[in-house]
């Protein structure tokens, strides 16, 4: 049988590599000009491509804004597990995870606002990237962490809940309303870790 000349197709770690250079350069035009201006014929230019390559890679521009978010939050939580190697006891690694999750969302504003503010997106598409295993699993440590400091606690959902909902709070607050002179972010967080685990 002849062999069909044309290019060889791409391995899985080629076509991850290629995603993700897509990815950076959706970020960067991102962090400039915020995610109107991201559009899947800019890229192609960007990347150096048709935008039907494009396309072959993400649905459309929604799908590179997820694959944004799991980027990032990605990001999130290895610089929570890296913290939390070095962590002994519950209270501790409860207390470590809290911190470094307020940080790194105050460390990185652009990060924040893409996650959490990004316009043009559909209350269906948040709610099918929030609903699935991999976002989800960036919450859930807290649960665990959580049951580690009460492990008879049976309503660990309301306490990761309260705790999430705040430390997204305490970094939106300081993101978003820059004029007001709030409290260290620090001290408010260990505030808030107080009331979770008291």
């Amino acid at each position: 049988m002849a062999r069909t000349a044309g290019r060889p197709p791409r391995s899985s770690a080629e076509i991850q590599k290629f995603r993700s250079k897509i990815g950076k350069h959706a970020l960067e035009i991102y962090r400039a000009e915020g995610f109107g201006a991201v559009s899947m014929r800019r890229l192609a230019k960007e990347v150096g491509c048709a935008p039907m390559t494009i396309y072959a890679h993400f649905e459309g521009k929604t799908d590179i804004l997820k694959y944004l978010w799991a980027d990032v939050l990605r990001d999130m939580s290895n610089d929570i597990e890296k913290k939390l190697k070095s962590v002994v006891g519950p209270r501790e690694r409860l207390r470590s995870a809290t911190q470094t999750f307020v940080d790194y969302w105050i460390d990185h504003p652009d990060h924040f606002r893409l996650v959490f503010m990004s316009n043009d997106v559909t209350r269906e598409d948040v709610s099918t990237f929030i609903m699935h295993d991999d976002t989800l699993a960036h919450f859930r440590m807290f649960s665990s962490l959580i049951k580690e400091v009460h492990p008879e606690e049976h309503d660990v959902k309301m306490r990761t809940d309260t705790l999430i909902s705040g430390m997204i709070g305490i970094a939106l607050c300081a993101n978003t309303i820059l004029d007001y002179p709030w409290a260290d972010a620090t001290s408010m967080t260990e505030q808030l870790l107080t009331s979770i685990i008291a």
